[in-house]
């Protein structure tokens, strides 16, 4: 984060339309964020500045990422997220955990110089469709630096040996910059070495996850999320400095999801409340989904009020959709 007397010299230097102060010190800013190490938040404050920021966010960021050198597919994805916490339904307690993961986070050179560290792995665990990766996003929005999201369909490999190597080559990439390195699907490598239904490939692989990530001393934020947080293996666990477990969510926040993704459209809110007791198996992204199904309709049918009975129409097809689900699990 900018230092204090900076961002007074910026705000005034704007309130006195001083435009040669405002560039000035806006190029301090940037010059202080390099010294922190903060090349990527450095480079996108001058693309900002010079008004380059949209093509490097839609040219630049894939260029030179890590590949599976035998099928030539990136290891990863580059996104900037425009999440915040206000996109985000959860409890009161998820919010405060993630608020401190932010606090510690841009804290980082304060903590450090006492002796401490600040959290640098999380954890992210619980049922599919309950926020995970929002959550994920939400932390790169509102800290301001760029997800690695980490493609596991090309991470594993059919080769032996090259699952560990490229691993190693995300972490090599990312140790010279800021980023939040999510890992989805994270139970694909943080397997329990002890299943006896796997091989050995498995334990070589959590071997090389588990030296990479504790010799990793890049400033950066690493997430692992999973739906399967029982098949785990027990090293894994001790690795990360928080883990969150994201639940289902309650009426309230089902009626809070639904206000906030309709709040486009205008119609009988409260009578999706009425729906409640038949959703107890929803998530929230089948909450998201009868929204979806709300709005198509409305769109189609060249209308931006919605009826009780599009509110009915998509609670009933969302319902066959988890009941299907649930057949197939």
């Amino acid at each position: 984060m900018a230092r204090a007397d900076l961002l007074k010299k910026l705000f005034s230097s704007f309130k006195q339309d001083d435009k040669e102060m405002f560039y000035t010190v806006a190029t301090e800013i940037i010059e202080d964020e390099k010294k922190k190490n903060h090349g990527i938040l450095a480079d996108d404050l001058k693309l900002i500045l010079n008004g380059n920021y949209q093509t490097k966010k839609t040219n630049m960021l894939s260029s030179g990422t890590p590949k599976d050198k035998d099928r030539d597919m990136s290891l990863v994805e580059i996104m900037y997220p425009e999440k915040y916490f206000s996109d985000l339904i959860v409890s009161d307690e998820k919010i405060a955990q993630l608020e401190q993961i932010i606090k510690e986070f841009n804290n980082w050179d304060v903590l450090v110089s006492n002796g401490v560290f600040p959290i640098r792995r999380a954890l992210f665990y619980g049922p599919p469709g309950c926020g995970k990766t929002l959550a994920a996003q939400t932390l790169a929005g509102e800290i301001g630096i760029p997800m690695m999201y980490v493609r596991f369909d090309a991470l594993i490999s059919s080769y032996l040996g090259e699952t560990a190597s490229n691993i190693r080559k995300i972490f090599d990439y990312a140790k010279n910059d800021s980023w939040l390195i999510f890992f989805d699907e994270f139970d694909a490598i943080g397997r329990s070495r002890n299943d006896s239904t796997e091989h050995g490939e498995i334990k070589r692989v959590v071997n090389a996850f588990l030296q990479q990530i504790d010799n990793f001393k890049g400033r950066s934020l690493i997430i692992a999320a999973t739906n399967f947080e029982q098949s785990l293996d027990y090293a894994i666990w001790r690795r990360f400095d928080e883990t969150i477990r994201f639940d289902m969510p309650s009426n309230e926040e089902k009626i809070k999801l639904f206000n906030l993704k309709m709040n486009r459209f205008k119609g009988p809110a409260h009578v999706f409340e009425q729906y409640l007791n038949e959703l107890e198996a929803f998530s929230h992204s089948d909450i998201e989904k009868v929204c979806q199904i709300i709005m198509k309709r409305c769109i189609l049918e060249g209308k931006n009020i919605y009826t009780k009975n599009d509110i009915e129409y998509a609670v009933e097809k969302q319902k066959k959709n988890v009941s299907l689900r649930k057949t197939q699990y």
